[in-house]
């Protein structure tokens, strides 16, 4: 055939310029996106096991060990080829610092990577994040607290740019006797267990975000498929056969589709520093860690070629196009209820799984599960729409007391698949947006409350002493208290003692002399030497104080917490708990002082509170892309029908009419599915938690964050309609019914 014939039926005009360029951003921004989500799932791993080394743990010391061997409090004890170390974490601000104390001789031959030699007493290597901090804050709030500084920790062996991670040399004798010393003899051989739950998570949310990238692509690809089947409609008209016409729609996809792909590879690499910037876990990422191979990015624009160009080959060979003036669209096959069956499947596996958990009845491949009943289910809901979509056309075309309503509700009727693909985008993103709001609800289970009558400040430093020491080691003199009392900002020091019943210290009793609790000013204290106070007051319930039954020998009571009362202030805070780490109390490394607030982000670091930022970071692409859909679609679908438009205008409908019946066709598959797609979203979201959990965390209610999403999906879904009606004056004019 004419080769200028072919050109002339695909690119002969501005209008069929403009498909191809639409057709070629929308390939562009699915693959940017596809791209960039799976470099951060690669990510996540890979930064999780550079920083592995952290973890590097050996044989638990108590001091007192006298087999062969063991270690005392020479540093020569440890020998060349064993470091003694305590892991704890510090905090500053409200951030979190991984700290290593270490003891090691200066000749050891142990090595931690990333470092250039061990450190010393009075010594610390940090991460640059670390020394940045360090350096823009005045030394007793933060940098007295390690020594000298030795060096700078690689990035090469940190999480992130935001890691705040310092190694603190120290003598043996400092961490013989703490709680948490062991003796470690490599920090090279570590091994990185990924957790299943983590990595399950990372997929079901780049599953999430990928959906609607799949049906932007598909969407795109469809822009005006009425102008194109008129165009190979001619060359049916001059001789060519179906098979010729469905490969020129083959090809013409395939060559949109490698530029749309070859620019979304170029997109990704230059969007990188940017996607980096996106916390998860309270760090970003380094841009190489969302680089893809070369091999990844070949087969991503491999398969978005062949899918998109085979897809369009189908769709024309199903269409049946014939010579001109036999163009119009017919009518599509009622969809079936079998249709709500992946549906039912995918909740299916998801419930079996919850049940299953909820019995302690071991679930084999639990991860491989979730993610292929989440899949099944989201597939499972595009499905379902075009037959939910059906029904809502039918009860509009009856009930519709408007010309315009009976004639969308009719359009509806007999096109109820491309009626929903136009929506498709928007109801699937309402849906995983559900699903994300309502797992990141769980991360604020059993936040720490805030201040109030009766409760211990906020701002009040809890310092849990060592129970492994002798009493006289840590007790806080007279002297002591001074000094934290004389620091700017602090208010009070407060010691809370346990009774030793030789079987170990009694935690479920917390005692306090009765001027000190006075001081609290938490509510009544009893008359008593010796009152008894409720050890969930540290937690945040209401302090409830009672008289000791056990003694009034306070000589016989053991100092086990330390309260330091501050004005709030971060500065005060961070100094007061500088102190107690440089010598105000000796022993306190079992346990960094904290504020009730930094206890409770302890308990609250889980799978579901890491990923809550990636969760709405997933609601906001979700939204963005599906909005662009609806808006693609909206438009394409106005243009494939511009001659039944037209028309209409014909017949004498004015263009609000128009407006009304798009508008219509627009909110009817939207109205129809979109409860669904919420109440499905939190239903998902409690399965998939209680399954991960083994029922130990749950859905909350949404915050106003879950709220705002929504409403940002309907000014999309109002935008996306909008633009289209705007269009309607150019696309229903009288060339469009030449052919009538």
């Amino acid at each position: 055939m004419n080769a200028s014939v072919v050109r002339l039926a695909v690119i002969g005009s501005r209008g069929a310029w403009g498909r191809l360029l639409g057709i070629t951003a929308g390939v562009a921004v699915g693959v940017t996106l596809a791209l960039l989500l799976g470099g951060a799932y690669q990510g996540l791993d890979a930064r999780d096991e550079r920083s592995s080394w952290m973890n590097a743990s050996g044989e638990y010391v108590v001091g007192g060990d006298t087999r062969a061997g063991a270690v005392t409090a020479d540093m020569a004890s440890l020998g060349e080829d064993r470091v003694l170390l305590a892991p704890t974490t510090d905090r500053h601000d409200g951030a979190r610092i991984v700290r290593l104390d270490l003891a090691a001789p200066i000749t050891s031959s142990v090595t931690i990577p990333g470092i250039a030699h061990l450190p010393q007493p009075g010594q610390y290597y940090a991460s640059p994040a670390l020394i940045d901090r360090i350096a823009q804050l005045p030394a007793d709030e933060l940098g007295d607290r390690f020594g000298t500084l030795a060096g700078s920790i690689s990035d090469s062996v940190l999480a992130s740019p935001d890691s705040l991670v310092v190694v603190v040399g120290a003598d043996a004798s400092a961490l013989i006797e703490r709680s948490a010393a062991q003796i470690v003899t490599s920090f090279t051989d570590v091994a990185y267990r990924p957790s299943t739950n983590y990595q399950t998570v990372a997929i079901v949310g780049a599953i999430a975000v990928l959906f609607p990238v799949l049906l932007l692509v598909s969407i795109v690809t469809g822009l005006g498929a009425s102008a194109r089947r008129e165009r190979f409609a001619t060359l049916r008209l001059i001789g060519a056969t179906p098979r010729t016409v469905a490969a020129i729609a083959t090809l013409e996809t395939a060559a949109t589709s490698l530029v749309g792909a070859l620019i979304g590879v170029v997109l990704a690499a230059l969007l990188r520093p940017v996607a980096a910037l996106v916390s998860v876990d309270d760090e970003v990422f380094f841009p190489s860690d969302l680089a893809v191979t070369p091999f990844t990015a070949a087969v991503v624009v491999a398969l978005t070629v062949a899918t998109s160009a085979v897809t369009a080959g189908w769709r024309i060979r199903r269409a049946d196009i014939g010579p001109l003036g036999q163009t119009k669209q017919r009518q599509e096959k009622t969809p079936s209820p079998l249709r709500l069956l992946p549906l039912a499947g995918g909740l299916g596996i998801l419930t079996a799984i919850t049940v299953a958990t909820l019995a302690e009845l071991p679930v084999p491949h639990l991860g491989t599960l979730i993610i292929i009943g989440f899949t099944t289910t989201t597939v499972g809901l595009l499905m379902a729409g075009p037959y939910l979509t059906l029904f809502a056309g039918r009860i509009m075309a009856r009930r519709s007391r408007t010309a315009a309503g009976v004639i969308a509700g009719n359009r509806i009727r007999r096109t109820p698949v491309a009626t929903f693909r136009s929506v498709s985008g928007l109801v699937v993103a309402v849906f995983m947006v559900s699903v994300f709001a309502a797992a990141a609800t769980t991360a604020d289970v059993g936040a720490a409350p805030g201040d109030g009558p009766g409760r211990l400040p906020i701002s009040t430093l809890i310092q849990y002493l060592d129970p492994t020491l002798d009493a006289v080691d840590f007790a806080p003199t007279e002297e002591v208290r001074a000094r934290l009392a004389a620091i700017s900002g602090v208010t009070h020091v407060t010691t809370i003692f346990t009774i030793d019943s030789g079987n170990g210290f009694d935690t479920s009793q917390l005692l306090m002399l009765a001027d000190s609790a006075n001081d609290l000013s938490l509510g009544p204290v009893p008359p008593a030497a010796v009152v008894s106070i409720n050890s969930d007051a540290l937690s945040g319930a209401t302090a409830v104080f009672t008289p000791s039954a056990e003694t009034t020998d306070v000589a016989a009571l053991t100092p086990s917490i330390v309260l330091i009362g501050t004005d709030g202030s971060t500065a005060a805070i961070e100094r007061a708990r500088t102190a107690l780490q440089t010598g105000a109390i000796a022993g306190t490394g079992w346990l960094p002082a904290g504020t009730r607030t930094d206890h409770a982000d302890d308990r609250l670091q889980s799978m579901a509170a890491s990923f809550a930022t990636l969760a709405y970071l997933g609601i906001g692409v979700a939204t963005l892309i599906a909005g662009l859909s609806l808006a693609i679609a909206t438009i394409s679908a106005m243009i494939d029908r511009r001659r039944m438009l037209a028309l209409l205008r014909l017949h004498g409908m004015n263009l609000a009419g128009l407006r009304r019946i798009i508008t219509l066709e627009a909110a009817a598959p939207l109205l129809a599915v979109m409860a669904l797609s919420i109440g499905l979203g939190f239903l998902v979201a409690e399965l998939i938690l209680v399954g991960l959990t083994g029922g130990g965390r749950s859905v909350g209610w949404p915050d106003a964050r879950y709220i705002g999403a929504l409403t940002a999906s309907a000014v999309l879904a109002l935008t996306a309609v909008a633009a289209a009606v705007s269009r309607l004056g150019k696309n229903t004019d009288l060339a469009a019914i030449r052919y009538e």
